[in-house]
């Protein structure tokens, strides 16, 4: 399931190098541009097919769903290309019949899944990888449940961005549409007391967070402030901050739930962790 009716003058720039090998079988043949609960459909054009999925890294060990998965040729291609196990979320019930028909045609019908449901319903928490095509406004309305998802997981959409929340990659293919990529970032807003900062017996650490950016500010124990600058990739935290005699210190820290742990990436030795206070 494709981009909404108001966004006529995009569809139109997307089908007019649209190409459709292998769309439809004897029982079912979808058309581009037919209408269902929320978008209108359009497939993602074979050309970006497998730039989509590399772009993610996709791999056997990966679990991929497809949001709008259409006749599943995302899917199949996940499954057939890269042996990853995937899993297709279609409204139509048609469209989820030919997906479930071409994987078995495919020879991939053991590991795609085709489920026939509402991708603001169905639970598709498990992804390791994330693929889209679906238009800005359904991307702004999952991009809370997808932000809350497994720090970690790849998110790729064809075509269509998330707003204020940077991609960390656009791969730009002649002729075709942008592909986005993100990685869902840990969450580390809040109060941290930090240990193993050379020169400081203890600190503590306030951080706000917009999605993977991140700032704050280190209260040593003198009382003195220095700010902190920091990215997340994923749960892994980098971050800078200002030394005793304003020199500037980077750690490299892997994220989990209650705390943190990693070194001092600047050229001091030691470890370095986080303890969640807040």
């Amino acid at each position: 399931m494709r981009p909404q009716p108001s966004l006529v003058v995009t569809l139109l720039l997307v089908l007019a190098g649209c190409t459709l090998s292998g769309t439809g079988d004897e029982s079912y043949r979808p058309w581009v541009g037919q209408q269902g609960k929320d978008v209108m459909w359009v497939p993602t054009l074979d050309p970006l097919v497998l730039p989509m999925l590399e772009a993610a890294g996709v791999g056997p060990d990966d679990i991929v769903y497809d949001l709008g998965s259409g006749d599943g040729k995302v899917p199949i291609a996940a499954a057939q290309r890269f042996g990853a196990s995937a899993v297709g979320i279609e409204y139509n019930s048609d469209l989820v019949a030919l997906a479930r028909r071409n994987a078995e045609r495919a020879g991939v019908s053991d590991r795609v899944r085709m489920i026939h449901g509402d991708i603001f319903v169905e639970d598709f928490s498990s992804a390791t990888v994330l693929t889209l095509f679906l238009g800005p406004e359904l991307n702004q309305r999952l991009r809370p449940v997808i932000t809350a998802m497994r720090p970690g997981t790849r998110v790729v959409s064809n075509l269509f961005d998330m707003g204020e929340w940077e991609p960390e990659r656009v791969l730009r293919i002649a002729d075709q549409n942008p592909v986005y990529l993100w990685i869902v970032p840990a969450r580390v807003e809040g109060a941290w007391e930090v240990a193993g900062l050379p020169g400081w017996k203890s600190t503590t650490m306030a951080l706000r967070q917009e999605f993977q950016k991140v700032e704050g500010s280190l209260r040593r124990d003198d009382g003195e402030l220095s700010s902190v600058r920091g990215r997340l990739d994923g749960s892994r935290l980098s971050f800078e901050y200002e030394g005793a005699n304003r020199e500037l210190r980077a750690v490299v820290a892997d994220v989990r739930e209650a705390g943190f742990a990693g070194r001092m990436a600047s050229g001091e030795p030691g470890a370095v962790s986080g303890r969640r206070l807040r």
